[in-house]
This record gives structure tokens, sequence and C-alpha cells, in this order.
């Protein structure tokens, strides 16, 4: 089973992205009883002889109650594909295995093993290359319980052709996902994807954002605005969201990507409205996560 898939780009390139508020809202039994997460977003795009792909989620719980569960504040993938090479990072928040608190190296394929078998492997690469085929996937989590499961959190695949690769339509449009704090600790968990698909003459959004102080929960509906920050990596759009379900407000989002990674750097803001009023604001610092602008061709 596969939760918030872009699924595959074709040959030509272009964009694709999907988000997803709370796995629990998909009323799985089964899926519930295996993994929960909130805030998934996914993005894949390929054009002028890049492509990339980041997958992010918050708040994961895996085989809950089971001597292997695995937990994690925040879980993402991120891999790019060119034709001078092939590159792709993890960064996983709060993360514990079977009951234990486990260090992050940032290392690839970093592998912990419990007594009984059970394997975490954290930030899994692979790498193909075959004349002018190259390939990355990266695997933020992959958890392995032999005879119960198997399950990845966070996959980015990115791949390319070299072969008569030629410079395509530029498109201008921002992914990201990540956190940032609200009030004193609490945090503010995002993930999105806004801008203009290839061939697009208007912009699209998947936009989630949940403010863990106070339990709300936002969902973009629409978007009416899409342009050029303050800063050449910087982006503002807003249009009509749902707050804990309920339609009738607006949003609108500044945000930048001022480098890599984004933790400490790249910055996010959020306003919602209602009747014209503001109700409710935060923004800030990325604490974890990233924000990433694929910029128009020079």
């Amino acid at each position: 089973m596969f939760i918030s898939d872009t699924g595959q780009l074709p040959p030509s390139g272009g964009a694709r992205d999907d988000a997803l508020l709370d796995t629990r809202d998909l009323g799985l039994a089964t899926l519930n009883s295996v993994l929960t997460a909130e805030v998934l977003a996914a993005s894949t795009s390929g054009a002028s002889g890049e492509a990339d792909s980041s997958a992010s989620l918050a708040n994961v719980v895996v085989l809950p109650g089971n001597a292997a569960q695995v937990t994690a504040s925040f879980v993402q993938a991120e891999s790019q594909a060119t034709c001078s090479g092939v590159s792709g990072s993890s960064e996983i928040v709060g993360l514990t295995f079977g009951g234990m608190t486990i260090t992050v190296t940032g290392q690839p394929n970093q592998t912990v093993t419990l007594p009984g078998g059970a394997t975490l492997i954290i930030n899994e690469q692979t790498t193909t290359s075959n004349g002018t085929f190259r390939q990355i996937q990266v695997n933020a989590l992959h958890l392995i319980v032999p005879g119960v499961a198997e399950v990845i959190l966070s996959s980015a695949e990115s791949d390319i052709n070299c072969t008569g690769t030629a410079r395509g339509p530029c498109q201008d449009f921002v992914t990201g996902g990540g956190w940032i704090v609200t009030t004193g600790t609490s945090h503010g968990n995002f993930g999105l994807n806004a801008g203009f698909k290839a061939g697009s003459l208007a912009p699209t959004v998947h936009l989630n954002y949940i403010d863990h102080a106070s339990g709300m929960k936002v969902k973009a509906t629409s978007i009416t605005v899409y342009r050029p920050g303050p800063t050449p990596t910087s982006r503002h759009f807003a249009g009509s969201a749902a707050v804990d379900g309920v339609d009738g407000y607006g949003y609108s989002v500044d945000l930048a990507d001022n480098g890599q990674p984004g933790k400490d750097a790249d910055t996010f803001s959020i306003t919602l409205s209602s009747n014209g009023r503001v109700v409710y604001q935060a923004g800030g610092t990325l604490e974890g996560g990233n924000i990433q602008l694929h910029k128009p061709c020079p």
C-alpha cells in the first residue's frame, strides 16, 4: 500500500505532488493498526537536466504496541539526479525503535537490529548508474520485522537519462515539509506544494498545517495568488482553506528557501482569516525540515 504517492513522471518530465493531512482520515482500520502519521507531503519534478523528489511526514507511529515500535516527530527524504551525478539525504527527528532512543548519524544505510531480528535501516540509499542512466532512491526509514510487517517511511526517487537531454520549459513552484515553534515548545507542522506545474497557466496547491498547541488542522481548498516575495528565493501564496473541516477561511503563506539544509535557515509563516478578520498567525525559522524553490531557468 502506498500513501501520499506522486507516481512516476513521464520521460518528458514535469511535476507531480500529493499530500494528506492525517492517515487516520482515510478510515482504514488495518492501516491504523500498522501506521499513523500526520502532514504527509510528496513531490517530484524533472526538467532541464535535473530531477528532484522529496517526501516528508510528522508524528509517526509504526506498529503501535509492538516490541519493534518506531516513533519519530519528523521524517523527510530528498533525492536529486543530474547528468553529473546523484545525491540524497534524510532528516529524522525524535527517533525511537523498540523503546530505545536512536541517535541518527546522517550516514547512508545506518542499521539498528533488535533481539529477535527486527531491523531498522536509517537513510537507506541505493544508486544505479548504467551508461547515460543515473538513479537514486532514498528511504528515510525502512523497518523490517520478519513475519510481521515491512514499512518504508518517506521514500524519494530520482532518475535521469542524459542522452540528448534538452532544456525544457521553465516552471516556478515550491515544495516543503517541516515545522516551526508556535507557542512555548509547541510545534506547527506543515507540508506543501504550490505553484505552476508544467504546461499550466494557473497555480495549484496542496497545503496541510497542524498547530499542536491547539490541535487545529488546516487544509487549503484553493489558491488564488502565487507570486514572488521580497527576496529572489521567497514566495507568497494565498487562497481558501478549511479549518478543522469547516470551510470559509482564507489563508496566506509566506516562505523562503534560504539554502540547504532548511533547518535554522528557511522560513515559513501562515495567516488565517475569517470574515475579513485575522484569526491566527504563526511563523518563524524552520526548526526542522526543508523548503525548496524550484526556480525558472536562468
